[in-house]
């Protein structure tokens, strides 16, 4: 019996599908059907639809066992690039047989609507969606995985959305609503994260490079002499981890020791509330000539709270933030700072998720570097 829109190979002889049978000691042998899957994606001859050969088929083609088969194909339709119907095969992208109605619609969630940021996100989301025809369909969650909750059950509950690009919430945590996204992903709804993303979700990432701009926030200081410089972090949130990693590579190239007490992470409830552990944020500093802030809304906090105390800025503590907020250029002392890609991270992170739903197996990972601001803050 034939399905219409199937891909038929021939097996003739020990022809193993029109490619060399390429081995290395250091790859396992089920990448070989990895590779030759995402190749002929990637080329043309496997199109959305297309019905792959039997796992005995493959197995013996290949002259892998039928575990080793499976094991690949399951790692792709883990990653989305591949579904599983049951008695009927494996397909490429969604199955013919369970295609998706096209609503032409994206839910779009943040974390916060007011933030200095998520405005010319949303607007470059817009732009780029309502040229193809698309809608969007925008909820915030306040970074609370409660919030997250609802929306995500409303999502699944509606199911009318071709994707969804989302901002995790606390995202370094444990999150109990993994859930939800696997039963997205069952149903072949792709999903893009922006900012952060869940290690338990497999999605693409648009975001900045954090770890790398921390690591040169730390060479613009080191840079001016200092060698004692702090590092105020952000505990719940994936992104404070990943500068965090890049404060300790821009320490590490500078030839400079790290003090434990100096790196201060704070929560959410933290950031809004920076004032009520002043105290405890310059005793850890004590020492410090400069420090390296989570973002600018702490470090012009940090500012503000250093001038109150008779502090000089940057004289006796250099900031350096990231995101280039307007708060940044408004600060009693101008902070120096990183500038976040705003508009242009919304229009990637819609033409990346464009590209999911168009061609699978599409890899939408994409990460920005940001220019340094320099200001008087630095020095």
């Amino acid at each position: 019996m034939e399905i219409e829109g199937c891909v038929h190979f021939p097996f003739a002889g020990t022809r193993r599908f029109g490619v060399n049978k390429i081995s290395t000691k250091s790859e396992p042998r089920y990448k070989e059907i990895v590779s030759w899957i995402r190749s002929g994606i990637e080329d043309g001859s496997l199109k959305s639809g297309d019905r792959l050969p039997t796992e005995m088929e493959l197995a013996e083609r290949f002259g892998l066992s039928r575990q080793t088969v499976r094991h690949a194909t399951g790692e792709l339709v883990e990653a989305g690039v591949l579904t599983r119907v049951k008695g009927s095969g494996t397909y490429v992208g969604v199955s013919p047989l369970g295609r998706r109605e096209q609503y032409r619609n994206i839910a779009v969630i943040s974390t916060y609507v007011d933030s200095y940021i998520f405005p010319a996100i949303l607007k470059g989301i817009e732009r780029t969606l309502g040229t193809r025809g698309y809608s969007t369909q925008v909820s915030f969650t306040d970074n609370k995985i409660t919030h997250e909750a609802g929306i995500l059950k409303k999502i699944l509950d509606k199911d009318n959305i071709d994707g969804l690009i989302v901002e995790p919430s606390m995202s370094a945590l444990p999150n109990p609503n993994i859930g939800y996204y696997k039963a997205l992903r069952a149903r072949g709804i792709p999903i893009l994260f922006f900012h952060a993303r869940y290690p338990d979700v497999d999605g693409p990432l648009v975001g900045l490079d954090d770890r790398g701009i921390a690591a040169e926030a730390v060479r613009m200081l080191a840079g001016r002499g200092h060698t004692r410089i702090g590092c105020i972090g952000k505990m719940d949130d994936a992104q404070g981890l990943a500068r965090y990693a890049g404060y300790l590579d821009g320490m590490a190239a500078a030839g400079l020791g790290v003090e434990e007490m100096n790196t201060i992470w704070l929560d959410t409830w933290d950031l809004e509330h920076m004032e009520d552990v002043s105290d405890t944020i310059f005793r850890r500093l004590e020492g410090c000539t400069a420090v390296v802030a989570y973002n600018d809304q702490v470090g012009v906090s940090l500012i503000r709270m250093a001038l109150a105390r008779g502090l000089r800025v940057p004289e006796d503590l250099a900031v350096v933030g990231v995101d280039d907020a307007p708060i940044a250029a408004l600060c009693p002392v101008p902070l120096s700072t990183f500038a976040h890609p705003k508009e242009a991270l919304g229009e990637k992170a819609a033409a990346n998720m464009l590209g999911m739903i168009e061609q699978p197996g599409f890899d939408g990972n994409y990460l920005f570097e940001a220019e340094a601001v320099e200001r008087e803050s630095a020095g």
